[in-house]
């Protein structure tokens, strides 16, 4: 709370810097959450976009809730318009995602690789299956380990929603994978 009054009150930029220093990996992954599997490019968007937006709208902040509450709200806000512009856009990878993996988790035998690749894009697609409600709460409580309280004040939900929306949406994520074969 310190720096954001220090930047507030003083304007001071070196704040400011300890500030996006202190919650840019957070906002990202919590960005990528919302945004799912392959949306890396557009959670760094949708991180450098928060705090731009924090940048000039710092002296909103009014303090009646804790600051990493209100910078979620931004960020979930924003990770979500950032969704649903996805929607209208051609999926594309970009050749660097196709093994970003880091060398020790990589697996000798290419037909392991293959099949855990493919594993990974079915249970992606099953997610996208989902509506982007009960989607938002399960990256949310799985990516961010995100309990239903916070995941309530993140989306401005009660908690007995969330945890319905949580139950829909784990019954909805099972019966996609049956259908897929996965198990």
């Amino acid at each position: 709370m310190a720096l954001v009054t220090a930047c507030v009150a003083l304007g001071d930029q070196a704040a400011f810097a300890a500030l996006v220093a202190r919650y840019h990996s957070w906002v990202f992954r919590l960005a990528r959450s919302v945004l799912g599997p392959g949306g890396v490019g557009d959670a760094q968007d949708v991180a450098q976009d928060v705090f731009i937006r924090l940048a000039g709208h710092l002296r909103e902040f009014r303090g009646e809730s804790a600051f990493r509450t209100w910078l979620r709200r931004v960020a979930v806000n924003l990770a979500i318009d950032r969704r649903r512009h996805a929607r209208w856009q051609k999926p594309h990878m970009s050749l660097c995602a196709l093994d970003d993996r880091p060398a020790a988790d990589r697996v000798d035998d290419p037909y392991r690789m293959a099949e855990a690749d493919e594993r990974t894009r079915a249970v992606a697609r099953c997610l996208e299956v989902l509506p982007d409600e009960m989607r938002s709460v399960i990256h949310l409580h799985y990516w961010l380990d995100l309990g239903a309280e916070e995941i309530g004040a993140t989306l401005q939900l009660p908690t007995g929603t969330v945890k319905s929306r949580l139950h829909r949406g784990r019954k909805l994520l099972y019966h996609a994978m049956r259908a897929t074969g996965l198990s």
